[in-house]
């Protein structure tokens, strides 16, 4: 079936009406109609929390959220972290959300339309919807924001359009060269600004606040401290948010997070991943929220410079024998408190980009061994490039490279040195990154491992065997043939070519304090959360 034809999921009343409009009864339809509408959106939102949780919500009070990030901007064009859209959605919206399998649907925007025939993408928007500041979120301001993120070298990410029209006040037209089954997943990430608001304050005023048309206004940002939110009393869903005041304190130590928790400081503590703490907090009584799927799990992973004709690394042979130097269960459970996966291919075994796949054989006495027949019988010296955030992983990376002779030296750089460093011509050494895990990998790997994407351009190796495939599943026209050939791109990126390795699948946890509802944290993506909808009961 045609992925352009593919209902995105509304909502589970909006799926089933969906079904029985197609003809389709009880069964999955796969297929997707071209317009994709979000038209029940807020009567669903608004029908829900009366008929089934308004004698339960109590309307007001404050939410604190603790987080183990930073914050690095509210200009997301300029973002290089999708961390940094978690503490933008209370302000900004996007014009899209993903459902719990990947799939988008519009939310700031009214409707989404593929044309695969004439290579159009077409936003229609919601009518009336204001920015906090009162100027209109039009086709203007709209189009305007597509181009911040072109202009901001971020083209790829959005599908490399060729161009950007204003048909009317609330439709935008997207024209591409080349058919994408994606473009409500790239279209639907663009968070909207006030253009009114830029151009009155300027870029620098924007990275450090916020005017959007979200459910909270914007009130300070403190750096690597605390965000902090007041109540929208315009916004568009009517009787929502339900919370007054918002917070998001950055906490980078967990133990502190954990007794913030505890005493019932913050009503949120996200992103835990050592079991110790977090049977802690369980056996405290607080309650575990969210899912654990595709798309709420990070993978630590160590990117190689697979390209390089000056360094060991270069070498497909020297890549396979410190593949061979790794205990994948052990390093995975290092890497995580205990509760990591390991996993044979850059994605989750209910990822689409996954296949049955062997891992490397741990055999240190053959990775030896085919080190010397590259050149090498007493290893080599080099480095391991990280942020603080990664240093565990750069530093059990360390130790495995010492088991078999190679001595590497650990670098830790802030976040923006690392991304520069990414974009350079050569690097004398690995990368100990994590990056967020995905059910549909397709964007992900385009963007960030493909010679289209934003990074990684002088160290990876980019063969046919691995670009062929995955811009294949970003044309296919069926789900089936888009999985077939994101699974030969996985294959070529980890297994066959070791451009990069994943070490540990973290499905990170979050825990509310009792009487805490409908946060959305972790629900969809380690992202994605609903602002607008938590509410606290009586």
């Amino acid at each position: 079936m045609n992925i352009a034809k593919k209902v995105l999921a509304l909502t589970a009343l909006a799926v089933m009406a969906a079904a029985m409009t197609a003809g389709c009864g009880g069964s999955k339809n796969t297929s997707i109609p071209e317009t994709t509408t979000a038209k029940n959106i807020e009567t669903t939102a608004a029908k829900t929390g009366e008929s089934e949780t308004a004698k339960e919500i109590a309307v007001g009070g404050k939410l604190v959220i603790a987080i183990p990030l930073s914050h690095n901007t509210f200009f997301l064009p300029q973002s290089t972290s999708t961390s940094d859209r978690f503490g933008a959605q209370p302000v900004i919206e996007s014009l899209g959300r993903a459902d719990e399998e990947g799939n988008y649907y519009p939310w700031l925007a009214e409707e989404f339309y593929s044309d695969p025939d004439n290579l159009i993408f077409t936003i229609k928007l919601r009518e009336g919807v204001k920015f906090h500041d009162g100027s209109d979120c039009d086709a203007e301001a709209v189009a305007w924001n597509i181009q911040k993120y072109i202009d901001n070298g971020k083209a790829s990410e959005l599908g490399s359009p060729v161009k950007v029209t204003v048909v009317d006040d609330r439709r935008i037209e997207i024209q591409y060269d080349q058919w994408s089954n994606n473009w409500d997943n790239l279209i639907g990430d663009i968070f909207i600004i006030s253009k009114e608001a830029y151009e009155k304050n300027g870029e620098e005023w924007c990275k450090t606040n916020a005017v959007g048309t979200g459910p909270f206004i914007l009130d300070s940002f403190i750096d690597d401290n605390k965000i902090t939110y007041t109540k929208n009393e315009n916004y568009r869903i009517e009787g929502q948010p339900y919370v007054d005041q918002l917070e998001i304190d950055m906490i980078m130590d967990t133990n502190t997070m954990m007794s913030a928790l505890l005493n019932k400081e913050v009503g949120v503590a996200m992103k835990l991943e050592n079991d110790a703490i977090i049977n802690t907090i369980k056996q405290a009584g607080f309650e575990s929220i969210g899912r654990k799927n595709a798309n709420c799990a990070d993978i630590k992973h160590i990117i190689w410079n697979s390209k390089s004709d000056k360094h060991p690394m270069g070498d497909l042979k020297v890549r396979q024998a410190i593949m061979h130097a790794i205990d994948w269960d052990q390093v995975a459970k290092a890497l995580s408190g205990g509760l990591g996966e390991a996993t044979p291919l850059f994605c989750t075994s209910d990822s689409w980009a996954y296949s049955p796949q062997e891992f490397y054989e741990y055999n240190p006495e053959l990775a030896k061994q085919m080190l010397s027949e590259a050149g090498y019988p007493n290893g080599f010296e080099t480095s391991i490039y990280t942020t603080s955030q990664n240093n565990d992983t750069a530093t059990v990376f360390q130790a495995i490279l010492a088991t078999i002779g190679i001595t590497a030296k650990v670098e830790v750089l802030d976040g923006s040195a690392l991304a520069a460093m990414q974009k350079e011509d050569d690097i004398d050494g690995f990368i100990a990154n994590r990056g967020a895990s995905k059910m549909d990998f397709t964007n992900n790997y385009i963007r960030l491992y493909s010679s289209e994407g934003i990074k990684n351009h002088g160290i990876m190796l980019r063969p046919d065997e691995f670009e062929t495939p995955l811009f294949a599943a970003r044309a296919a026209k069926t789900i089936e043939e888009k999985k077939e050939n994101l699974q030969k791109a996985a294959k070529a990126l980890v297994s066959d070519y070791v451009m990069i390795t994943p070490l540990s699948v973290v499905y990170y946890e979050a825990f509310s304090v009792p009487g805490l509802k409908d946060s959305g944290i972790y629900d969809v993506s380690l992202e994605q959360w609903t602002p607008e909808a938590v509410y606290w009961t009586k």
